[in-house]
This record gives C-alpha cells, structure tokens and sequence, in this order.
C-alpha cells in the first residue's frame, strides 16, 4: 500500500506542478496580448495625430470638417482608380 501511496503523490505533485506551469503560460500570454493591444492603440493614437497635423501643415484647418473629409475621399478614390460619385 505504501507504494501506491506514493506514486499517488508523485501524481498529485506532478498535476499540481502542471497546472501550476499552464497557470503561468496563461498569464505570460494574457500579459504578451495585452502590451500588443497597448502597443496597436498608441500606433493608432500617433497615426491620428499625425494626420491632423497634415491638416494643418496643409493649411486645411479652417475648412469645415465634412469639407477635409469629402477631399480626402475624393482624392482616396482617385488613387484607387474608382470612379468619381458625388454622394460621398
């Protein structure tokens, strides 16, 4: 009986020792996924205030918003050599 006992042990320390590692491989993914969506959201926070400073190194800020909006599109669209709609 002594002997079962013991590989009974050896299992339970074993199995507390796995779950132990995935708890840890769990976290170490968590904490891996979270710094990449902190780091997509600063890129996209730079990217944003680099276009509004295109805005204004354009000389475009006193146009209404829907104006800047409307001439990018357009000029998106010509790029992308779709044809030109009026009701963008």
């Amino acid at each position: 009986m002594t002997s079962t006992n013991h590989y009974r042990d050896q299992i339970q320390r074993a199995t507390s020792r796995l779950a132990q590692l995935q708890a840890r491989e769990l976290l170490a993914l968590q904490r891996q996924e979270a710094k990449e969506k902190e780091t997509k959201r600063r890129n996209e926070a730079r990217r944003k205030r680099q276009v509004a400073e295109l805005v204004f190194f354009a000389g475009a800020q006193n146009l209404p918003d829907d104006e800047i909006v409307i001439a990018l599109r357009s000029h998106k669209d010509r790029l992308e050599g779709r044809p030109l709609s009026g009701g963008h």
